[in-house]
């Protein structure tokens, strides 16, 4: 698959002894280099219905999705952190200037920001709980390449689910995996200076740090997950548990 980051989530056990299913819920990057075959593939095989991008407008219009003949493609911007001189977050074109430590921190505070801000007043991952609530369909989220905005819906999604912290956290951490062999030619594409790939790795892939963030403005605002979803998505515990319902086992 011309896809970065592709993967579903699924295996994990939650704290009721049950297993999420496989093959329902598939996250990873853009779909701008997928061919007809694979796109095939993910609507026949996979059986894949709704494709949630959380890309600004600005990124997916740079590279565009792939046009599916059956499943629904909405796009959601599920990062708002903005600079009064900025239109919106776009990542490559900041990393694009010529790398330097302050530019790093730069972005390196955008990418903060995101993590304790995007689990609030979402429309991007309410309406993905909503899709997932709907049960029409398997779907797939992505942002550019799979990983922060991506990262933190799959996170929510297996807490959501009544999945243990550590094992979201484990789940969200394989993105480094699934990137590692991807660092240096993204780093090349992105021309950062060599002096500076080693210092740009967080920017790359992903840092536990990073997701501690998340969940602990989460557990500041909040007395618990329970209040969270209730609150943020409207998910008391009867849909939590039709939720478990449909992607557990």
């Amino acid at each position: 698959m011309n896809i970065r980051n592709f993967r579903d989530i699924s295996g994990y056990k939650n704290q009721g002894g049950k297993m999420m299913k496989k093959n329902m819920i598939f996250r990873g990057g853009a779909l701008d280099c997928i061919t007809p075959e694979q796109a095939d593939y993910l609507e026949d095989a996979l059986a894949i219905r709704h494709i949630l991008d959380f890309r600004d407008e600005k990124e997916a219009e740079m590279a565009k999705d792939y046009p599916f003949s059956i499943a629904d493609y909405e796009r959601i911007g599920a990062l708002r952190v903005q600079k009064h001189d900025e239109n919106g977050f776009d990542f490559e074109k900041m990393i694009k200037r010529k790398m330097d430590a302050g530019l790093f921190q730069d972005i390196l505070g955008y990418l903060k920001e995101g993590y304790r801000t995007m689990a609030f007043d979402s429309p991007a991952y309410q309406r993905l709980f909503t899709l997932l609530l709907e049960n029409d369909g398997n779907i797939y989220f992505h942002c550019t390449a799979g990983k922060d905005r991506t990262g933190v819906a799959g996170f929510l999604i297996m807490m959501a689910l009544d999945m243990n912290e550590e094992d979201a956290v484990k789940e969200y951490l394989l993105s480094n995996q699934y990137l590692e062999e991807e660092y240096a030619g993204l780093a090349e594409q992105l021309n950062i200076p060599e002096e500076y790939r080693q210092i740009c790795t967080p920017l790359l892939g992903v840092s536990e740090d990073f997701i501690r963030l998340t969940i602990d403005s989460i557990k500041r605002k909040y007395t618990g997950y329970d209040e969270f979803f209730e609150s943020e998505y409207g998910l008391d515990r009867e849909k939590r548990n039709r939720l478990i319902q449909i992607y557990c086992e």
